[in-house]
């Protein structure tokens, strides 16, 4: 499931409050520096590992659903509104 990013600029002005470098929160939160980089400048709006969202939050002390809430697929929702759970 992938974990989309909410508050871009708040994530980006807690970095900065707590001094962390993206490259720093990137070994982290186990990712690579780029996934850190593309979701600071907006280039992407999710990760695709909740576990790496759960890090980043974890790193910078705010619970998870301050910055990330989960992103629902459209197959996943069509089948939701069909009553069908994705296999």
């Amino acid at each position: 499931m992938r974990m989309k990013l909410i508050a871009r600029d708040a994530l980006d002005e807690r970095m900065i409050r707590k001094g962390w470098s993206n490259r720093r929160l990137a070994k982290y939160a186990e990712c690579a520096p780029g996934t850190i980089d593309n979701l600071i400048v907006g280039r992407t709006q999710a990760v695709n590992n909740p576990r790496t969202a759960e890090l980043i939050c974890e790193a910078l002390d705010v619970p998870l659903d301050v910055f990330f809430v989960p992103e629902i697929s459209s197959s996943t929702s069509r089948s939701a509104q069909q009553g069908k759970v994705p296999a």
